[in-house]
Formats: C-alpha cells, structure tokens, sequence
C-alpha cells in the first residue's frame, strides 16, 4: 500500500490511531453495527453476517477490533440530535474503476475522499470540521452523487431524522480499513494512489470542510436547462456518453417542448449542433423531432444517459422538472422496529414518519398519518404500485431494530402495572379504592381496572384496549373478584405484591400471580 513510510499499526499506536478514528467517524450514541466476514473474493460482494447492536454506539475499542481484523465495524451517521459530521456516497459497483473516479472529483475540485468498499466498489466521503443538520449532507452528497454519474444509490446518511423517543435509530455503514494497513478497504490520495491508515487520517483532516462550505458545494452545470432537469444540466456540461447521443438528445426535446412550446424545434437542432459530440445526422433529428410531435412525452428518467445522473428530489421540484414544479413526496429509508405488534419508520420528504402496519398498507390510512403528522397529503396511487413502492422499500436494504423486553408493549405494561401497584398513593383502607388508589393486603395488591387504565393513559399508554388490558392480567394469573364497598357493589382485580426484598423484579411473568383461595 502506498503512502510513504508510516509506524507500526497496534502496539504503542493502537489505541491512538483508533481513539482519532473514533472521533473521526463520529455517529450514533446508541447503536452501532457489525459484520462477521465469513467470504471475500476480490471483485465480489463480500459474504458474511451483518447485525445491529442497538445498546450503544461504536466505542475506541470496537474501532480496535476493527482495524485487528476481529469484527467489522458499521456506524450511523447521524446522532440523536439529527446531526453528522460526515456523510458517504456508497457506490455499490464491482466493476468501478476507482482512480477514474478519484480523477473526476479531482477535476471537479471536490472535497472529497474515496474508499475501496468491501464489496469493491466506493465509499465516497465528506467529512466536516462541526456538526451540520443530516438533511444538508444528505440533499448536498445526493446532488454530487448525480453530478458524478451515480444518481440513484444510496447516501449515507439514509435518514434525514430519527425518532430517537420511538426507538428509531438510522442505517450503518461499514468503515474502511478492516484488518488496518493491509486492508482493501483503504483510501486514495488526489493521483488515485492506495493511502496508510497514518496518511489517511491525515488526508481527512485536510479535506474537512465546513458547513457553509458544504452548501456551496456544486457539481459544474448549464444554464441553457434553466429550471429543468438536473440531469440534463450536468449532461450537457459534460457530454453524453457514448452510445448515449439519440435518447439523451429525445431527453433534451421533451424538456424544449414544456420550456420553449413555440421555438423548441429550431432549439432541438441548435443543441444538438452546439452540445452533441459529435451531432447527430440531420436526418436523425428530424426523425426524433417527428416523433416528440405525436404525444406529449415524459422524459425516459429509467433510461441512460439520464439514469446515472438523476437527481429526482430535486428534479421534481423545477418548473420543467418531472414534478412540473408540484414538488411530490419522495420516499426512502424505510426501518421496522421488531415490537409486538412493529412499528414503522418512513423517511417522506425531509421528515421521518412512525407508522402501524397498517397505515403502512392502506393509502387511506398512510394519507391520514401525512396529515396529522407531515401536514400533506401524498397523492394516491394505484394499489398495485404502491404495493410494489412498499415491497421495494423492503427489499433495499430495510433496517430491522431489535429491541430489549422493555420497549415491546408487553414490556412497558409490565413496568407501568408494577409502577401503578407500588409508586402511585396507596389506600389505606378497601374503602380508597373507590378514589382509584391500589390497595395491598396480606401479600395481595387490589385495583379497579378502571383506574389502573387511567394511570396507563396519564404516562400515554395507549396501546391497549380495556378488553387486552384483561386478557393480559388473565395471562398474568390475575384473578378478580366482587366486593361491597360502601354500599357499592365493585369489581376489583388482585395480584401478588411486589416485593423488591426477593430478587428484583426478576421473572415477573414467571410470577404466581393471584390466587384462587382469597
């Protein structure tokens, strides 16, 4: 690996090397992610077991046994306050050629840094000096990425906000330099030369940037597409690629007939003199202009040339854009968070949306939460598509959150039951139950299950119905029974009190509670 001389990896520069890795690449504090490689082969997805640990955020130590080659290191970008310090372009391409692409941004004077990924293709980085909103680097690094040729893949960071209070966390990337020095996962320098890990971190530091500067980041662009396509505007600027001149020219023409509806004809012929190298026969032209005569076209966003270079967020909110200026919903980032029953976390637009199954299946309903929630309402859409739409959220890369006993409904019921039992004002007599008190007797806690609903609802807990509340006190061995209080017929419910002088809440649901001979 290039780079010039550097010092031994571990030893006495472990613990360095990783704790300025660990600044560098700062994320989530409460969640990390991890791949056991099980199969590389150059040139190839590398195989192995990727997970989750949703319990706390990459430490010093885990970079360590990173750069050891024990356990691959994954982190999200964003933290809890829906900030990065760094983002990535992950151009997920096994035949990519890397220098080529280290040469383009250096052309186009970027501050960028490349990484061979683990499957071969590019993590393209932008790190800053300060903490930026996510929305920034994420809208910023998806406008390059298509300046660049590769519009379509995946940003990092995938979310432009978490719900952190809802268990929402974000989506990981896997880190460079995995076995450290004699990783393939290494950077490049400006000439596309292979870094050490030591002038790698050295590279970022140069690199970083601040957030204004972030912002007046731009790939070059023609203003002859004004308020047209992104797509168009970097084409132009940089030629069509080979192969690519006739549908990028039938591209150009759509966007001349809703720009210019009286001259686009004469337009399409100056463009093609002045953009298309070389230009297109005459004939050609006059074929192509033919066929944009019959029908009002869209432009053809699925095929090349404009494929690689779509900007669709952005394209749908210019005048002669996709969109005709009526900016609609963008999808992305879908995360499930594996509760009983789950929930689901939707990125539409620049806000993170929380959904029940479903809302998420019924447009009706999902239109309902873009309301109340979003202050829109998406336009509908054919079901089959938006089956199709849900299912390729699914597929591309969908977030599973694993979570502790203590967030699934059943958890948090458990810990407001036991909380309801002992925190809450205890009655003094059976009579105080009537004021919603519990009352505890000879090792048994008695409650209206009126008011234990009520408690539930004032710490909002809403997730359970008075009918499942029973059902669930059944399933616990709850049992019930009918008193008289005060002249008053009452039907009060009884547990076994909690007692914290034996093992701490330990197997509550293992518990005997209630029994039958009161």
């Amino acid at each position: 690996m290039g780079g010039g001389n550097s010092p031994p990896l571990f030893g006495a520069h472990s613990l360095e090397i990783s704790e300025k890795l660990h600044e560098i690449f700062h994320g989530s504090s409460r969640a990390h992610g991890s791949f056991m490689v099980e199969n590389s082969s150059l040139g190839q997805k590398t195989q192995g077991k990727a997970k989750t640990i949703k319990t706390i955020g990459a430490s010093v130590k885990h970079w360590q046994q990173h750069l050891e080659g024990k356990e691959g290191l994954g982190i999200i970008p964003i933290d809890e306050e829906n900030s990065v310090k760094r983002g990535a372009i992950d151009i997920d391409v096994y035949s990519l050629n890397l220098e080529k692409l280290v040469s383009k941004i250096e052309e186009f004077k970027l501050p960028l840094v490349v990484c061979r990924s683990k499957s071969g293709g590019a993590h393209v980085f932008c790190f800053l000096q300060e903490k930026a909103p996510a929305a920034d680097m994420q809208d910023k690094l998806r406008e390059i990425s298509a300046g660049l040729g590769y519009g379509g893949v995946e940003i990092f960071p995938k979310q432009r906000e978490v719900l952190v209070e809802r268990g929402d966390i974000g989506s990981w990337l896997n880190m460079p330099y995995f076995e450290g020095d004699e990783s393939l996962r290494y950077g490049f320098n400006p000439e596309g030369k292979a870094l050490s890990l030591e002038n790698f971190i050295k590279f970022i530091e140069k690199r970083a940037i601040t957030h204004e500067e972030l912002i007046e980041l731009e790939v070059p662009i023609l203003d002859d597409i004004k308020d047209g396509p992104p797509c168009l505007q970097v084409l132009l600027k940089q030629g069509f690629p080979k192969g690519t001149r006739n549908n990028g020219l039938f591209n150009v023409g759509v966007y001349l007939k809703k720009s210019d509806p009286e001259n686009w004809q004469t337009e399409i012929e100056e463009y093609n003199r002045k953009y298309v190298h070389p230009p297109l026969p005459a004939q050609e032209v006059l074929t192509l202009i033919g066929t944009l005569k019959k029908k009002e076209y869209n432009y053809k966003c699925s095929d090349e040339p404009i494929k690689s270079y779509c900007n669709v967020a952005k394209c749908r909110g210019c005048k002669f854009g996709v969109g005709g200026g009526n900016a609609t919903p963008t999808f992305s980032s879908l995360a499930k968070l594996d509760t009983k029953p789950p929930l689901w976390f939707l990125s539409i637009n620049d806000k993170r949306l929380e959904l029940n199954t479903e809302q998420l299946q019924n447009q009706l309903k999902f239109q309902r939460a873009c309301m109340e929630v979003l202050n829109m309402m998406p336009p509908k859409i054919q079901d089959r598509a938006w089956q199709a739409l849900i299912q390729s959220l699914m597929d591309s890369g969908m977030e599973i959150i694993e979570v502790s006993d203590d967030v699934t409904i059943e958890g948090q019921f458990m810990e407001l039951l036991e909380s309801f039992c002992t925190d809450m004002a205890q009655a003094n007599t059976r009579d105080e139950i009537l004021l919603g008190k519990p009352y505890t007797e000879e090792g048994k806690t008695y409650f209206r299950i009126k008011d234990l609903k009520d408690y539930l609802g004032k710490h909002r807990f809403t997730d359970m119905q008075t009918n499942q509340i029973a059902s669930k006190l059944r399933d616990l061995k709850a049992e019930h029974k009918f008193w008289n209080i005060k002249g008053r017929g009452t039907n009060v419910w009884y547990i076994n009190e909690f007692n914290y002088s034996e093992e701490t809440k330990e197997g509550l649901e293992a518990k005997d509670f209630g029994e039958s001979d009161l």
